[in-house]
């Protein structure tokens, strides 16, 4: 008879890293569409002050949908910056700020404005995901809380067990 091995044994747990947004631009090198499409389940994109300081938030212009969130654990923290998501040329007929096509994701700090679709927007399949948070914690405008403003909607869930907390909409 043999000898049963566990899971973690043979499978290496992946290390979570902190990826660090340094461009306003909306694609390439250091950009949040880079940062959401090179992530892995686990890690953190934040963004660095010095681009886009708190207290004079720089905009990021998209020219598209950013790539929906499929991998889940991912944070995407702006409330040590000020950090705004410009859609008013992204274009489609209802295209979101960010969507979040899996579980357990914590979006916050972030301003989504001029949308077609949601500022946010939680899939079917997209459970225990946490939109906001505290607004005195972070020195961002809004801390970990969210704005969302002049989209289709704020949020739009279709997921269950999430949880939206501390946002302007």
């Amino acid at each position: 008879s043999g000898t049963a091995t566990a899971l973690s044994e043979i499978t290496p747990t992946p290390t979570a890293k902190t990826i660090i947004v340094t461009s306003a631009e909306d694609s390439g090198p250091g950009t949040l569409r880079t940062a959401i499409v090179n992530a892995e389940a686990g890690d953190t994109i934040i963004f660095d002050p010095a681009v886009f300081p708190p207290e004079n938030p720089s905009v990021i212009l998209l020219r598209s949908g950013l790539p929906a969130v499929r991998r889940g654990y991912l944070t995407i923290d702006g409330s040590d910056s000020g950090v705004i998501l410009d859609g008013s040329q992204a274009g489609g007929e209802w295209t979101p700020g960010i969507e979040l096509a899996s579980s357990h994701n914590v979006v916050q700090g972030l301003q989504a404005l001029h949308f077609t679709g949601p500022g946010i927007l939680i899939d079917p399949e997209a459970d225990f995901n946490t939109i906001g948070g505290d607004r005195h914690i972070g020195s961002g405008p809004l801390g970990q809380g969210n704005l969302f403003g002049d989209s289709s909607d704020g949020v739009a869930i279709m997921g269950s067990d999430n949880v939206v907390v501390g946002n302007l909409i």
